[in-house]
């Protein structure tokens, strides 16, 4: 009788549930954190790359090739696979809606790199400071090099 109880009250619904569920954020989204979205609209307005833009923003561009990055796809075609794959859970990813391979194209081709080029100093310039007194980031061999 015991182990009926036991087993019925582990066992329950709302405990199976809890196990196959995501009951906090993604990794993805908590590096995304990290990429202020100040610093990027600024970047955005500078080079005035959103002008005429209706729902495909830097922001969701940018998300999307970080996640083609991030889980090592080898073409766009790759990255729209991967996206299209888990589109339960884009909305949990920050990118909202599938976007489309030709979409995706034509935001690469048209927007600047610079955006994007600045970004990535800013972030670098972050971890800089972030690392500025860490003395275990040096490199330096065991051995001697031939």
């Amino acid at each position: 009788m015991e182990t009926i109880w036991i087993f019925k009250n582990i066992f329950s619904y709302n405990w199976l549930q809890s196990i196959n569920m995501n009951q906090g954020k993604y990794v993805f989204s908590q590096i995304m954190e990290l990429v202020s979205y100040k610093k990027l609209q600024t970047l955005v307005n500078r080079h005035s790359c959103e002008y005429k833009v209706k729902d495909f923003s830097c922001r969701k561009q940018f998300l999307c090739m970080a996640l083609g990055q991030l889980t090592h796809r080898e073409s766009l075609s790759d990255t729209i696979m991967c996206l299209k794959a888990n589109a339960d859970k884009k909305y949990h990813l920050g990118i909202g809606e599938v976007v489309a391979k030709s979409t995706l194209t034509k935001a690469n081709e048209n927007r600047s790199y610079l955006i994007y080029q600045e970004l990535a100093m800013l972030l670098i310039k972050e971890a800089k400071q972030l690392y500025l007194s860490d003395d275990d980031l040096e490199v330096s061999p065991k051995r001697k090099c031939i």
